[in-house]
């Protein structure tokens, strides 16, 4: 059963293909398609684990994707939503 729903466009999992590896935040969402990802609350934690590891020593969210992006506020929202 899933704990969270990760709704990602076909732009979406380009950016997340193209950032690829370089950050942990791409790499924990690269295995995503398009339409909605239903995740289960492990899956979730570990997302946002890597989203937390790139802020390490003071860095900001999302390396490489930019933060007016739909994209930047779709996982923000995601990211305070794992609880």
């Amino acid at each position: 059963m899933s704990a969270y729903l990760l709704t990602l466009t076909d732009d979406d999992v380009d950016t997340i293909a193209f950032v690829g590896d370089r950050y942990a935040w791409s790499d924990a969402l690269r295995g995503l398609e398009p339409g909605e990802n239903h995740l289960t609350e492990p899956e979730a934690w570990t997302i946002k684990e890597a989203f937390e590891s790139d802020m390490e020593g003071g860095h900001s969210p999302f390396p490489m994707l930019d933060s007016e992006s739909l994209l930047y506020e779709k996982l923000t929202a995601f990211w305070l939503s794992i609880v």
